[in-house]
């Protein structure tokens, strides 16, 4: 099983449009042989898992997503049950990384990066 994060620079909400500077969103996207699963954060404790193609996923890189391979030892069956206020607060736990400092879509970008 294969994890990556999604960055988005859209999303619907007001805050995130005055908070996030480039990066707007973020999803966990779990990557099985076939088969695609994204952990989409729609609302407080409201997760939508969305089954998609590996040609979405590049789909989606054309229209702005970036996508980050991420190591994790999280079982995806265990994502519904995740608490979280935020789609960052969401893929913090999701990929079980307990840094209070990262708030928002880039610094989390800029931690999977430098890690």
């Amino acid at each position: 099983m294969i994890i990556y994060i999604g960055f988005s620079t859209k999303t619907y909400k007001i805050l995130a449009h005055i908070v996030c500077r480039k990066f707007k969103h973020c999803a966990p996207v779990v990557l099985t042989k076939n088969k695609c699963k994204i952990y989409q954060f729609t609302k407080t404790n409201k997760i939508t898992i969305i089954n998609v193609k590996k040609r979405d996923i590049k789909i989606l890189e054309q229209y702005g997503w970036k996508f980050v391979k991420y190591n994790a030892k999280f079982l995806p069956q265990n994502a519904l049950n995740i608490r979280a206020l935020t789609c960052v607060q969401f893929t913090k736990k999701f990929c079980e990384i307990e840094k209070i400092t990262i708030q928002t879509p880039d610094a989390l970008l800029k931690h999977l990066i430098t890690k």
